[in-house]
């Protein structure tokens, strides 16, 4: 009877190892896949967050602002008149 129950704890340690091995597995299969869509998520993102920049950046507000336009138009103007101011000290010095 003491070897029968002997053998009786055996197999249900053995049964008890077996299964707490298989849950370990499950689990680190499990936390596997879990990075895996983390760094899916993550990529998508990014990708995300790039097309985002990208097609902001190629408005035409953020290529040819309007302030620059202005400013631009301006010193051309001044420099129009610095032209002309210089064109008149040269003629009346000449």
């Amino acid at each position: 009877i003491n070897q029968t129950l002997l053998g009786n704890e055996r197999a249900t340690a053995k049964v008890l190892f077996n299964l707490m091995k298989s849950e370990l597995e499950k689990e680190k299969s499990h936390q596997l896949k879990w990075q895996d869509r983390v760094k899916d998520w993550k990529l998508i993102q990014k990708n995300h967050v790039v097309q985002s920049f990208r097609s902001g950046i190629l408005q035409e507000e953020i290529q040819n602002p309007p302030a620059v336009k202005t400013e631009v138009k301006n010193m051309i103007k001044e420099q129009i008149v610095l032209s002309e101011q210089r064109l008149e000290v040269l003629q009346h010095v000449g």
